[in-house]
């Protein structure tokens, strides 16, 4: 009994507020007391802060955060700022260290140097392979697109939309029924149509689930 009530007590242990601190490969700036649970081995930051990836050069600032060293990092009313520029915000954002996954949901609006202003139900940051995947009424300003899902290729600089989608920007006007694919590349003069082989297809598949 009373081994029950002190791990009770000691679960809501609040640590004092210092500099920076690294956990699991994350550095980590708290904007006030961390909380120590005991019972989930979690460290929980109630008024936020800072957490880099010096790895991967990912940067997430947010409200709210809780940390399981080396296994996830879950935040809400988070930014993420990547290495390339990218730049993702989102209610509820959850960094899964091990599989290299950093997932968005919830009012998720996601910038860079060649897609503006997308939407999506949710927003999926592939670390590992470079790829970006929206999911669930994907919209976007520049360029005009919409699709039911859209995966994004850091490496070549192509996106394809799953269908039913549809892409306009200058002289494009391009749109898929419900399983088709649009392909497009992005270049200096912003984005032109390409016709998909299969391998390209079976590559992107995995990113628009």
């Amino acid at each position: 009994m009373r081994r029950a009530v002190l791990l009770s007590l000691l679960a809501g242990l609040t640590l004092g507020i210092g500099d920076a601190a690294t956990f699991g490969g994350l550095s980590v700036t708290p904007r006030g007391p961390q909380r120590l649970n005991l019972q989930t081995g979690a460290t929980e930051l109630p008024q936020g802060g800072t957490a880099t990836d010096t790895r991967t050069g990912l940067r997430l600032s947010a409200g709210q955060m809780e940390l399981r060293p080396g296994e996830r990092l879950t935040a809400r009313g988070a930014t993420v700022t990547l290495r390339q520029g990218g730049t993702l915000r989102a209610q509820n954002v959850a960094y899964d260290l091990g599989r290299g996954t950093v997932t968005a949901s919830g009012g998720v609006t996601y910038t860079d140097a060649r897609i503006r202003g997308l939407t999506a139900a949710r927003l999926v940051l592939h670390m590992k392979t470079g790829y970006v995947s929206a999911l669930g009424d994907v919209r976007a300003q520049t360029p005009n697109l919409r699709a039911s899902a859209l995966a994004f290729e850091a490496a070549t600089a192509r996106a394809m939309l799953a269908g039913p989608s549809s892409v306009s920007q200058g002289t494009l006007k391009a749109q898929a029924s419900a399983g088709g694919r649009l392909l497009l590349t992005f270049c200096a003069g912003g984005v032109r149509r390409a016709t998909p082989d299969a391998a390209t297809v079976a590559r992107f598949a995995p990113y628009l689930k």
